[in-house]
C-alpha cells in the first residue's frame, strides 16, 4: 500500500466514526440537562410514586402540585441510611409545609423486619415511611437517574420537577430542601390528617416518645459513622445484594 492510499484511507475512517462520535457527546449533554429520552436528571418532571404500602405517616397518593416533596431511598441494613433518619425527622419537623417520604426499596429480608425496625425508631423516625417490596419504584426512579448507592435523595420542587438528587446528609441537601420550601404548601387532606409533629398515628403516647428534642439527637443513638461505608463514592451503600 501506498503513503498516498494509506492517508486516503485513514482520511474515511475519519469520517465513518465521527457521526458517532457526535451522537455520544450530545447524549451526555442531553442527560445532564434532563432532556434525553428515559433519563432522570435535575430538572426533569418527577416520576410517579408506587410503593406496596406506606408503614408510617398518612398515605401519599400522588405528588401534587403546589407541594414540595422529599423522596429518599434507603434500608434498614445501610449504616449512612440509619444515620440520616435523626437529620430528616429535624428537617420536617422545621419545613411542616412538605413532605419527607422514606422508601424502603431495597430490603433483603422483606416486610416484618422492616416493620419491626420502624417501631423501634419510634419519635427518632418522624417522618412518612414506604415499603417499596417489588423495586417497582426504585426501577423508575435511582436506575434512570444512574443512581446505584443510598441512602439518595430527591428534591421535588412545587411544580413537580427534580431540583436536587444526592445524598440527604449533606448541606447542600439542606439547602436545597429550605430553598423549595419557600413556595411549598401541603394539600389540604395533609394538613388535615398530619400531626404537627409528623409523628405516624401509631406512634406511641409515652412520655419517651413524646420528647422531639431528646428523640432527635441521632447521632449517638444510630452510631452511623461506625458503619460501612459504600462504594457509591457518596458514603452510601450499594443498593444490590
Amino acid at each position: 500500500m501506498t503513503t498516498r492510499t494509506a492517508i486516503v484511507s485513514l482520511l474515511m475512517l475519519a469520517f465513518t466514526c465521527a457521526p458517532t462520535m457526535a451522537q455520544t457527546l450530545g447524549g451526555a449533554g442531553a442527560a445532564e440537562g434532563g432532556s434525553d429520552s428515559g433519563r432522570l436528571a435535575v430538572g426533569s418532571k418527577a416520576p410517579e410514586l408506587s410503593v406496596e404500602e406506606f408503614l408510617k405517616g398518612k398515605p401519599v397518593e400522588g405528588l401534587q402540585e403546589g407541594t414540595a416533596y422529599v423522596v429518599e431511598f434507603w434500608a434498614t441494613w445501610c449504616g449512612p441510611c440509619i444515620k440520616s433518619i435523626p437529620h430528616l425527622t429535624k428537617l420536617q419537623k422545621k419545613h411542616k409545609n412538605i413532605v419527607i417520604i422514606g422508601v424502603a426499596g431495597a430490603e433483603r429480608t422483606g416486610k416484618e423486619p422492616l416493620e419491626a425496625f420502624i417501631k423501634k425508631q419510634g419519635s427518632k423516625m418522624a417522618y412518612t415511611v414506604a415499603y417499596d417490596s417489588d423495586r417497582s419504584m426504585s426501577a423508575a426512579w435511582m436506575m434512570p437517574a444512574g443512581q446505584n448507592g443510598i441512602p439518595c435523595a430527591f428534591i421535588v420542587d412545587a411544580k413537580g420537577m427534580i431540583s436536587w438528587i444526592g445524598n440527604p446528609n449533606t448541606k447542600e441537601f439542606d439547602a436545597e430542601v429550605a430553598k423549595v420550601a419557600k413556595a411549598s404548601k401541603l394539600p389540604k387532606t395533609a394538613k388535615d390528617g398530619s400531626k404537627e409533629d409528623g409523628e405516624a398515628d401509631d406512634e406511641p403516647k409515652g412520655d419517651d416518645a413524646t420528647k422531639g428534642d431528646d428523640a432527635t439527637k441521632g447521632d449517638d443513638a444510630t452510631k452511623g459513622d461506625d458503619a460501612p461505608k459504600g462504594a457509591s463514592g457518596s458514603d452510601g451503600a450499594k443498593t444490590g445484594d
